[in-house]
This record gives structure tokens, sequence and C-alpha cells, in this order.
């Protein structure tokens, strides 16, 4: 595990919050800014977000370079897919709607070598540093040194929550609430966020009893990521990039305007 994972897991044992953005903007400068705000992690979303390619790229070079984390979500778990992302050297990699087990070990299985039972393709660039790392070395602990976060955000993940967690070869669940709370198609509006609490402590649980961690999304306060923390969450989104600028510009201009 390299060193900014393991400042991330002395946090967790800690009992102390880490924290990150969504990134969806292309320039790069962003993921830079998250990091040297002291945010521990920064998602780099590439399932929503406005970058190709060479922007991930650029996007994990800011992130690690500021001292973050550098944590990309892919748009699915097809190894052909995000093949070219792992060797990119990312911290870790988030897959969205981790439904079923079968869903979670082809996710494993994207990210690890034959090796170690996966499918992942022999082509590491910049995880071994160009080439000045000994690639045979990288191959014995890549399993590890990029994380595998599991995304539970709909009721047929929950349904499925204790085998999911079961499952060998992750590291993570993440709780979205904003799609799980969409997929609870049956439930009042006022009581999703009672039921959305109750899966967040769920997910925390599950995960713990498998040697896991569990994160999900708080609003940007201390009061809100404590409340998650009491609920077992240990890591946590607390903004997004464009919801940022454009809440900071707004109440800026209502104040202006008067």
């Amino acid at each position: 595990m390299n060193e900014r994972l393991k400042k991330l897991t002395e946090k967790f044992s800690q009992g102390r919050p880490a924290v990150g953005v969504f990134v969806l903007f292309a320039d790069s400068s962003v993921s830079e800014i998250v990091g040297y705000s002291g945010c521990d992690f920064v998602w780099i979303d590439s399932e929503h977000g406005m970058m190709d390619r060479r922007e991930i790229y650029h996007h994990v070079l800011a992130a690690q370079s500021a001292g973050a984390c550098a944590f990309v979500r892919v748009p699915g778990v097809d190894y052909f897919q995000i093949k070219n992302t792992l060797d990119m050297g990312p911290d870790g990699v988030i897959f969205p709607f981790v439904n079923t087990p079968e869903i979670a070990r082809r996710a494993v299985e994207a990210c690890t070598y034959p090796s170690d039972g996966g499918k992942r393709g022999i082509g590491p660039l910049r995880a071994i540093r160009y080439g000045l790392d000994s690639e045979p070395e990288y191959l014995k602990t890549a399993k590890d040194e990029v994380w595998k976060i599991f995304q539970i955000e709909s009721m047929e993940a929950v349904s499925h929550l204790e085998e999911i967690a079961k499952v060998p070869g992750f590291h993570s669940l993440f709780v979205g609430p904003a799609d799980l709370g969409m997929s609870m198609t049956d439930v009042s509006p006022k009581d999703k966020p009672t039921l959305i609490a109750d899966i967040q402590r769920q997910a925390a649980r599950a995960a713990a009893v498998n040697g896991k961690f569990c994160g999900s999304c708080a609003g940007p306060t201390r009061a809100s990521c404590l409340e998650l923390m009491d609920r077992g969450v240990q890591w946590m989104t607390i903004a997004q990039d464009a919801r940022i600028i454009s809440s900071y510009l707004a109440d800026a201009v209502r104040d202006i305007n008067g």
C-alpha cells in the first residue's frame, strides 16, 4: 500500500473523517486545488465527468502531486474499459452500480492480473514509474496498490449487500445516496433519509465484518461528517467542483444585488 493510502487508513484508525471532492471538470488544475486544500482524496469522475483519457491521466498526476489519493470512477466493469486507467497509477478505481456479487467479481477480475485470478492485461506504465520500478515486483503487489471500490446505489445492491461484501479482492464499499434514493420507488420522500441512513449503517457493518472500509456522501460541514462517522462511514465526499463554483457565485451575486 502506498503512502497516500496509508495516510487515509491512519485517519480511519484515529477515528477522523477522510474527505474529498467529486471532480467533473476536464481541467486537471481542479484536482490539484482539491489536493492543496487539504482533502484526502480526489474523486475523478469519468462516469459523469467531461474528460477523456488524457485528461483523466492529468487529473491523477495533479491529485497525487498535491498529496491527495486519486480515485477514478470508471463507467463500468469490463476490463477493456479500465485497463488504461489502471496503468496510469491511480490509488483507487470506483465502480458504479455494483448491484450483484457477479458484477463485483467482474470488477475485481478487471483490476487483477491472471497470476491472482484476474483478467488485467500486462502493460503498466506510470504505475511502475515508466520502467524505473521493477515490473515483476509490481505484478506481485498490484492487487493492493489500487483500491477496488464498489458503489452501493440501488435497492438491488442492498438486497445483495452481504454477498457483495464477501467477494474477495476489493477494499471498500461506498453508499451513493442520490441514486439509491432514486431507486426507492415505493418509499415516500420523507422516509428516504431514514432508510438511506440505515443502509449506510448496514454497509459499514458488512464492510467491517469482512475487513473492508466504507464511504458515502456528506455535506460540507463537520457535523455532517461526524453524523456519517456515527453510522460507521470512514471516508466521504463533501462537495462537487461545479456546485462549489455555482453555489459560491450565486450566493455572492444575491448578496451584491441585495
